[in-house]
């Protein structure tokens, strides 16, 4: 595969793997997510006036806290693919905020559905699966792929990514830390967050063109 360049992508993915490999060593990963990653029935039992500094920035906090190493990886490669265009159409400033608003969008769909899920966020799939949403919204379903072509575009979104949480779904089985908030719900408010901001950051990008 031909990628663009995006040199705000790279970078973005050295931070997650340093704070992987660190709070990996400093910590230990469950025990790092437990501590600095977002929790819904915390939140929502007032943790965001007891505790606000934590609390607000707890789901920005879990997008460099993941779960096991194989995730990891595999997001960072989907990350590098998926990051690399979509930078090249709304650049590093849209690609930031797609990144931060997709974690946020993320924790509050687990807030909004799941609100006494005791489960910490982990790992940046909100945030990927915003750059997922965002890229099919720019460039379309790719045709290699398993998806209907005679559906609408938000539909076949709809369907990929159904295969990308089944896949993420095995990954947190494997890893013994599968729960819907944080498996299915996160990934999903993330998803609606990057399909919904995909155009406007465009938009923003080129207004002066």
């Amino acid at each position: 595969m031909d990628l663009p360049r995006g040199r705000f992508t790279d970078a973005l993915i050295a931070l997650l793997a340093f704070a992987a490999i660190f709070s990996a060593l400093a910590f230990g990963l469950p025990r790092a997510a437990l501590a600095f990653g977002f929790i819904p029935a915390e939140f929502a039992a007032g943790a965001w006036q007891t505790d606000p500094l934590r609390s607000w920035l707890s789901p920005l906090a879990s997008a460099f806290l993941p779960y096991d190493v194989v995730s990891a990886v595999f997001n960072g490669v989907l990350l590098l693919i998926t990051g690399r265009f979509v930078e090249k159409s709304i650049g590093p400033a849209g690609l930031g905020i797609l990144f931060v608003a997709g974690a946020y969008g993320g924790a509050l769909a687990r807030l909004a559905l799941t609100f006494s899920s005791p489960m910490p966020s982990s790992g940046c799939a909100p945030s990927l699966f915003a750059m997922i949403g965002a890229y099919m919204t720019l460039y379309g379903v790719p045709r290699g792929l398993p998806v209907p072509q005679n559906l609408s575009r938000w539909a076949q979104i709809g369907v990929l990514a159904f295969f990308w949480l089944v896949v993420q779904a095995l990954f947190a089985v494997a890893a013994q830390s599968f729960e819907v908030s944080v498996t299915i719900v996160d990934p999903i408010g993330g998803l609606i967050v990057g399909m919904l901001l995909a155009r406007p950051l465009l938009a923003l990008r080129w207004r002066k063109a």
